[in-house]
């Protein structure tokens, strides 16, 4: 014979607590999603009936803290008391009664008035239905587990409704407190479209204070005079609910999918992943940071949408993550497109402020969808040698060329300038990889700088001073030949600059594979001589500029230890300007050559030094 399982209560409702539910707050949000249903239940029969929902704190003759959430909606007999509200899982929404699978019920799960036991021992439940005939009930629950259900005899004098009324635990009482419950039924009700207050006390006064909650139609939809009243409003609703004021608002409305709100512009830019957004499931909050219902490029808006389509979870805090909700993301993400290619080729302040604050968003978004590189070429300012330029203008002055890291355009900037050589940063995020997805598109000439670029802008010395030059530029390159690393001379501006140290990336590679192979030949066996090359080419050069008057003075200096100081002292200083961080060995080295020149500078003194 089949036995039914036994549920202890107070362990269901620790799970509850403690593994579904966020928390203890959820109560009230359970307690009146069950008086919506109620309310909109009796509608679907009585189109003309109240529909109030109301919240008084109190405490009862023993001084715990009570509360009453009464409903005008359509009752319970005793029967449906019963079967209802005693079992788990059990739910309304599920019954032919009320109409099996209605979407305008939100609560689906059968567990709600069981969520009120985490902050009360006792609840009480009085309710007469809108049934004919039927009698007023009461329903009393014990956190034990037990419960009793019986018919009241005064049933003309309980009016068309439910009241539920909770007896806080000693350690629970503040949940149930006026301030507490004001603050709760305003976060998880403000949208709902019925009557919802709460009795709040009042000192010197007998007579409580009746806030209302609730706002009759959804803060984007409510009709005002102009669109500038209408940004306004939907502002001042930004600042109560996120705590910023936007830049500005974009509609999002998939009637199809059940789905409107409005995404705020945050005046900030913020990280990627970063975007967690506010969702209501008719019009009921289903949890004010829930993540995943905006494409994750769109981290530079926070929305509050409400749907009817989407399911929840379990706890009703968060969504889940099925195909619906990905069609829902897919058909965010091209109305947040739209919105972008409308408004940021104007010229608006608008435009402006988002472009300056949330650039990266919208580079990011630029990887992902043709249309958006197309705009970012055409908006988006990119850091350059020759002042901010967007792609648009350096593609239609000809070829563009960038460096991928900031250290390598700081080590070229200031020659490539004085040169006239245009050079775009690609350092940062997202932008050497919308130079070589541009680079791919027709039209397009996009490469990195090569050192060659600099080489050949930079002035060649005459033939004379060649030969002049001769044996000082062997001696050099000998000398930094340990550092992989060539010594041409060139005149160039500034110069005040003496050196600059320029890099292949494809040499850059080869050097520091060879050094990995150097120091670990038993590790990698042969794997990494298969990728060696037989090339003399060195992968850094250093240029001297023979403009400078400290490298003409070093280019004169005989040979011997403060020729090879000072070459080694400006090499060092290169590749310090060149915003590459000294290794411990060559601040070591920087440090005898410095030490080497001071020492040969104090041994022969001129004649102006005071010794």
């Amino acid at each position: 014979m089949a036995e039914r399982f036994q549920v202890d209560l107070s362990g269901m409702v620790d799970l509850l607590s403690r593994h579904l539910y966020s928390g203890p707050q959820v109560y009230l949000r359970e307690l009146i999603q069950n008086a919506v249903d109620a309310v909109t239940a009796r509608q679907t029969v009585d189109p003309g009936a109240p529909a109030t929902i109301r919240l008084s704190p109190g405490v009862n003759a023993a001084g715990d803290p009570t509360l009453e959430i009464t409903d005008s909606g359509i009752g319970l007999t005793t029967a449906e008391a019963r079967e209802l509200l005693a079992t788990i899982g059990r739910s309304s929404k599920r019954d032919a009664t009320f109409g099996l699978g209605r979407n305008e019920f939100i609560g689906q799960f059968g567990i709600g008035m069981l969520a009120a036991f985490m902050v009360a021992d006792r609840i009480e439940v009085t309710s007469r239905s809108l049934t004919p005939g039927a009698q007023a009930i009461r329903w009393e629950g014990h956190a034990d587990g037990t419960f009793d259900v019986h018919e009241l005899t005064t049933s003309d004098t309980v009016p068309l409704g439910t009241t539920v009324r909770l007896t806080a635990r000693r350690d629970t009482g503040h949940w149930l407190s006026g301030d507490t419950v004001l603050g709760l039924a305003r976060e998880y009700g403000s949208l709902l479209p019925f009557d919802i207050a709460v009795s709040v006390s009042v000192a010197d006064s007998l007579d409580p204070v009746w806030h209302r909650v609730s706002e009759p139609e959804l803060p984007w939809r409510v009709a005002h005079a102009s669109d500038r009243d209408r940004s306004r409003a939907l502002a001042a609703y930004c600042e109560r609910t996120f705590g910023f004021t936007p830049l500005g608002h974009i509609d999002l409305e998939l009637p199809v999918a059940g789905v409107s709100g409005v995404a705020f512009i945050l005046p900030q830019s913020v990280s990627p992943g970063s975007g967690q957004h506010r969702v209501y499931t008719k019009r009921m909050l289903l949890g004010a940071r829930v993540d995943r219902v905006l494409p994750d490029w769109a981290f530079f808006v926070r929305a509050v949408l409400d749907t009817d389509a989407l399911t929840p979870t379990a706890s009703r805090e968060q969504l889940h993550d099925d195909e619906v909700l990905f069609g829902v993301r897919e058909a965010i993400g091209v109305q947040l497109q739209q919105w972008a290619l409308r408004e940021l080729r104007s010229d608006s302040r608008l435009a402006r402020l988002v472009i300056g604050t949330h650039h990266l968003a919208l580079r990011g978004l630029a990887l992902t969808d043709q249309s958006m590189l197309d705009l970012v070429t055409e908006v988006l300012p990119f850091e350059t040698t020759d002042g901010p330029l967007t792609l648009a203008q350096l593609g239609a002055a000809g070829e563009v060329v960038y460096t991928t890291t900031t250290e390598a355009y700081r080590r070229v900037a200031a020659v490539a300038r004085a040169q006239g050589i245009v050079v775009l940063n690609a350092g940062y995020v997202y932008d050497a990889d919308l130079l070589a997805r541009l680079g791919q598109r027709p039209g397009w000439s996009v490469r990195e700088l090569a050192s060659a670029d600099l080489v050949q802008a930079l002035g060649l010395p005459g033939v004379d001073r060649e030969w002049e030059l001769a044996d000082a530029v062997a001696r050099a390159r000998e000398l930094l030949t340990p550092d992989d690393c060539d010594v041409i001379v060139r005149s160039f501006s500034p110069e005040t600059v003496p050196a600059i140290l320029l890099r292949d990336p494809e040499g850059e590679h080869r050097r520091d594979r060879d050094r990995e192979r150097s120091a670990s030949p038993e590790l990698w066996g042969g794997l990494l001589d298969s990728f060696a090359e037989n090339t003399t080419s060195r992968t850094r050069t250093l240029v001297l500029n023979d403009t400078s008057a400290v490298a003409r003075r070093l280019l004169a200096a005989p040979p011997g230890a403060v020729f090879a100081s000072g070459l080694r002292a400006l090499y060092l200083s290169a590749v310090m300007l060149a915003g590459d961080g000294l290794r411990s060995s060559e601040s070591a080295a920087l440090a005898d050559a410095l030490g080497q020149l001071l020492e040969s500078a104090l041994a022969h003194p001129t004649q102006e030094d005071p010794a």
